[in-house]
């Protein structure tokens, strides 16, 4: 099968009309469930007498905060995202670029409402309070995101799906607190039952890139069979990494307050006791949370991702076997067949897709998973 060809694309950041294309080489680029994926790449800036130059601008196709670039693998957008990092090196004419998928943008915005008056000592913004009680949590992720859109110069035509995982929650945003979107959308994801959510790009009906905001209910993924990747396959390689430095059977998380003011919530499972594990505690914060009922809800998840000291293997996947690039995504549930001189016995687990990074090359594409166990058999 032919290698696909790669494509990156500059478009306005606030417009979002393409401007021109980068000579990208050495590019990778990541997804993530609950996080920011990245991308970073560079070329080589050509002399200006050449007649077909491809950059004709290179300074301005490349301003940090300002463009847009999307990767296109084939004629179809991978994933797009904000040039954050630029580095230019007029010895060997090589620019770096560096970039952060549409997440990274609302880790640099505040949960505020609209300033609607001039900020000065009359106007107090660290009174300012957004509160939801009882409301669906991936309506309150999608609040959020559209209250940082609303504001003036903040609109990235983020489209929403309108999922639903129907678990009401309670938060409460102060403006004393400059909450950070990108990790207030964080919290959300990671408390338990805490729906998946992630900013992705796709193409319209014209082929155009769309920039989505999606969330599961609660969890994002394929409808139907696992995809299933076997070593030897289309499975290339594998790391299993066991970190019991990971590990705990009972979590302390502290939220809001001071010394003996402070909120603490205790989370434990004593199962493993049963099975030859020791007690093992770790501790989480939470420092902007005030809900007691909010905090335990982040002690149960964090115990529960501590429980196994199996974390997040990593596969190396044939992009042009089937399943191919492309038809699975971040969420899905795939079925992993392994046996060799490491485990003779044989592993046949389900995993659950968290990430993914593609490193485009003319002779292959690598694509590595990050996967995390959905079955304890994978201890």
């Amino acid at each position: 099968m032919a290698v696909p060809t790669y494509t990156y694309m500059v478009h306005d950041l606030l417009t979002n009309n393409p401007l021109g294309e980068l000579p990208l080489t050495g590019v990778e680029f990541t997804k993530k469930a609950n996080d920011s994926g990245t991308l970073r790449g560079s070329f080589t800036v050509q002399p200006r007498s050449l007649p077909d130059r491809l950059v004709r601008d290179p300074y301005d196709l490349t301003m940090p905060c300002r463009r847009a670039i999307y990767a296109y693998r084939d004629d179809r957008p991978m994933w797009g995202g904000i040039i954050w990092t630029r580095r230019y090196d007029s010895s060997s004419r090589v620019v770096e670029l560096g970039a952060g998928d549409w997440w990274s943008y609302f880790d640099h915005r505040r949960v505020v409402p609209l300033l609607t008056k001039p900020v000065n000592p009359a106007y107090d913004v660290a009174e300012l309070v957004l509160t939801y009680s009882g409301v669906e949590q991936n309506q309150i992720a999608r609040n959020l995101v559209a209250l940082a859109q609303s504001h003036t110069g903040g609109n990235l035509g983020i489209v929403f799906d309108d999922s639903a995982a129907l678990i009401p929650r309670d938060r409460m945003y102060r403006g004393y607190e400059l909450s950070s979107t990108g990790e207030m959308l964080r919290q959300l994801a990671n408390v338990l039952d805490g729906s998946d959510m992630m900013f992705d790009t796709a193409a319209d009906p014209n082929g155009r890139p769309v920039r989505l905001f999606r969330q599961g209910a609660p969890y994002l993924g394929q409808q139907g069979s696992p995809w299933v990747w076997e070593y030897g396959a289309n499975l290339s390689s594998y790391t299993w990494p066991s970190d019991g430095t990971r590990y705990a059977s009972r979590v302390f998380t502290t939220g809001e307050g001071t010394v003996e003011g402070t909120l603490i919530a205790v989370s434990e499972d004593t199962d493993p006791y049963t099975h030859g594990f020791p007690l093992i505690e770790a501790e989480t914060s939470y420092t902007t949370v005030s809900n007691p009922g909010t905090l335990q809800q982040h002690a149960d998840a964090d115990q529960f991702s501590a429980r196994l000291p199996v974390v997040l293997p990593e596969l190396t996947i044939r992009g042009d076997m089937d399943p191919i690039v492309g038809a699975w995504g971040i969420g899905d549930d795939a079925r992993v067949l392994i046996e060799d001189d490491f485990v003779p016995s044989g592993i046949d687990t389900s995993l659950r897709i968290v990430g993914s990074s593609i490193a485009p090359g003319e002779d292959q594409e690598v694509v590595r998973l990050t996967v995390a166990p959905l079955l304890d058999d994978v201890a």
